[in-house]
C-alpha cells in the first residue's frame, strides 16, 4: 500500500477529481455514447496535460494525445470495468510517450528545441517563493519545466505520474516496469534536482 507523507501534495491532488462509477465504466467498455461524452469530458485534458507536461510542445502533444485516445477506443472492448480507469488510462499514455521518446520524430523534434532555445524569453521568477513554493503551488514555469525536461526520460515520466496526477508509486511501479521503492527513490531523486535548478534560477533571476 501507499501512504503518502503529509509533505507531499500528490498525495491529495486529484482525491476530489471526477472518476467513471463502475456502471459508467461498464457502458464505457459498451461504447455507449452517454458514457464515452462521459470519459472525454474526464480524462482529455488531464491525458493532454500529462503528454505536454512531457514533451514540452505543443503540436506534439496534441498528435501523442490523438494517438492515445484512437489506441483507446479501440482498447474499450477488452478494458475490464471492474479495474480503476485512470491507471489503465496513463499505462496506455505513458507506453504512447515512451514509444515517441524512442522514435526518429523525437530526436529532429529536440534538435529543433535546441536551434530556437536561444530566442526563448528571459525568465521571471519571483524571489518570494522558493523551489517548494513553487512546486505545491503547480506552477510549470520555464524554469520548471526546463529542469523536468533534463531529467532522465524514466524519472520524469515518475515526476509527472506521480505529483501532477497524483497516483501511486505501486501504480506507477506497475506502469514502468520498477518496483515501488525504486520508483519512491526515482521520485524523491527527481525533487531534489528540481530543487537544486530551480535555486539556481531563483539566484540568478532576482526580481
Amino acid at each position: 500500500m501507499d501512504h503518502a507523507h503529509n509533505s507531499d501534495p500528490a498525495a491529495e491532488r486529484n482525491e476530489n477529481s471526477s472518476e467513471l462509477s463502475l456502471s459508467e465504466r461498464e457502458a464505457l467498455g459498451a461504447q455507449e455514447p452517454a458514457a464515452l461524452e462521459r470519459f472525454y469530458s474526464a480524462y482529455f485534458d488531464r491525458v493532454y496535460g500529462f503528454v505536454r507536461r512531457l514533451l514540452r510542445e505543443e503540436h506534439l502533444a496534441e498528435d501523442v494525445t490523438q494517438d492515445i485516445f484512437m489506441h483507446i477506443h479501440k482498447s474499450l472492448p477488452s478494458y475490464d470495468p471492474t479495474r480503476e480507469l485512470r491507471p489503465w488510462v496513463f499505462t496506455i499514455a505513458t507506453n504512447k510517450v515512451r514509444d515517441f521518446w524512442r522514435s526518429r520524430r523525437h530526436r529532429d523534434s529536440q534538435r529543433e528545441l535546441s536551434i530556437s532555445a536561444d530566442d526563448a524569453p528571459p525568465l521571471a521568477v519571483s524571489d518570494r517563493r522558493g523551489p517548494d513554493e513553487l512546486l505545491e503551488a503547480g506552477e510549470v514555469s520555464s524554469a520548471v519545466a526546463a529542469a523536468i525536461d533534463d531529467l532522465p526520460e524514466i524519472m520524469r515520466t515518475t515526476l509527472v505520474l506521480r505529483y501532477y496526477e497524483g497516483l501511486s508509486f505501486e501504480a506507477i511501479g506497475a506502469m514502468v516496469e520498477r518496483n515501488e521503492i525504486a520508483v519512491r527513490k526515482r521520485y524523491s531523486r527527481a525533487l531534489d534536482e528540481l530543487r537544486k535548478r530551480l535555486s539556481k534560477a531563483l539566484d540568478s533571476n532576482p526580481t
